[in-house]
């Protein structure tokens, strides 16, 4: 994977021009995720100013955090920006290698035999992420097994409070290219957190 955001308007981006108040006026949502700050220092500024302003507007943050080791070259780790960040959201959506490397929390204590995903280990990891980061009040992590480049096995668990959630397992054949499952998967769970009252039903949409 190649990235070409150098000397991009993303990447010079100046954080003072933009109006939060007048922006976040009326809105209920702002979903942000981990490869913006990823670009530039500039553009990790925006990130911070746009999660704090909804956050003193009342709306709720989600983000998706996205970890792409190849664009955080700025002299920052994604640990140093993207804790501070995550004060701010209240729905996280990850994998286990986001939570690793954005975050630096990991259950590398618990083993996985045999090379199959085991929903324990998840429910130790989104307890571990709630708990560094009490203002979070749901994550949603992804299981994606590869068994091929065209089969994967996909299902995702979910944490709010105590209640853990695992969701049914698809298994999803004939893929051509796997860019865009992940913001799918995060743009029909903010529906379903929206559309739906329990949690689990969220989380099966």
């Amino acid at each position: 994977v190649v990235y070409d955001r150098a000397n991009s308007a993303m990447a010079s981006i100046d954080p003072a021009a933009f109006d939060w108040c007048d922006i976040l006026e009326g809105a209920r949502w702002m979903h942000i995720t981990g490869i913006t700050p990823a670009i530039s220092q500039s553009a990790a500024d925006l990130s911070m100013a746009a999660v704090e302003s909804a956050k003193a507007a009342g709306v709720t943050v989600s983000c998706d955090f996205n970890f792409r080791g190849k664009l955080w070259k700025y002299g920052r780790s994604a640990p140093e920006i993207m804790t501070e960040l995550v004060r701010f959201v209240d729905v996280g959506i990850a994998n286990e290698e986001d939570c690793q490397k954005s975050l630096d929390i990991s259950v590398d204590d618990v083993h996985v035999e045999s090379g199959d995903l085991d929903p324990k280990r998840y429910e130790i990891l989104t307890e571990k992420v709630l708990e560094q980061f009490p203002n979070m009040q749901t994550l949603a992590v992804t299981l994606r097994e590869s068994r091929s480049a065209d089969r994967n096995g996909w299902s995702a668990c979910l944490r709010s409070g105590d209640d853990f959630y695992l969701s049914r397992q698809y298994e999803i054949t004939d893929i051509v290219d796997r860019v865009g499952g992940g913001d799918s998967f995060a743009s029909a769970l903010i529906y379903g957190l929206n559309a739906y009252d329990q949690k689990s039903d969220s989380l099966e949409f």
